[in-house]
């Protein structure tokens, strides 16, 4: 009897999950229910926190908790993600050290001319210090975001 070993082929699922997707890097002091709750009153959006989407990772026999919200647009099947970048002194994404927050965008309604457009009305978000377009492809740990 022969058994049968599937491999997880991580390349592809990286590139699936990633395939028409937007990522923007958001620096703030404050902390992600005050951040989120002003880009929830400017930009009109309703992230809500998902426990479901919570990322742990661990690391020197300890666990870190990074916290997900979640806001699926009702008429344009586009869902978007906050991430926390940051839990206790490690980082999610330990490149983009100066990058406190990330937002997702997932779904091929929004055009480069929208996310301009975005950005734009995130740099008014008071408490907003920083906000730049990531390259998914140039992030070493871009793994660490799939839930």
């Amino acid at each position: 009897m022969t058994i049968l070993k599937l491999k997880l082929d991580q390349e592809q699922l990286v590139e699936d999950f990633f395939e028409n997707t937007h990522l923007i890097g958001i620096a703030s002091s404050a902390r992600d229910y005050q951040l989120c709750w002003q880009i929830n009153r400017q930009l009109y959006t309703n992230f809500r926190v998902n426990n479901l989407l919570e990322i742990t990772l661990s690391k020197k026999n300890r666990s870190f908790h990074f916290t997900v919200m979640e806001f699926n647009e009702p008429t344009n099947s586009v869902s978007h993600y906050f991430y926390n970048n940051h839990c206790q002194a490690e980082f999610l994404l330990p490149e983009l050290k100066h990058i406190h927050f990330l937002w997702l965008i997932k779904g091929d309604y929004y055009q480069a001319t929208d996310i301009k457009k975005l950005l734009d009305e995130l740099r008014l978000v008071p408490l907003v210090q920083l906000v730049s377009l990531l390259d998914t492809r140039e992030i070493k740990n871009r793994m660490n975001l799939i839930f």
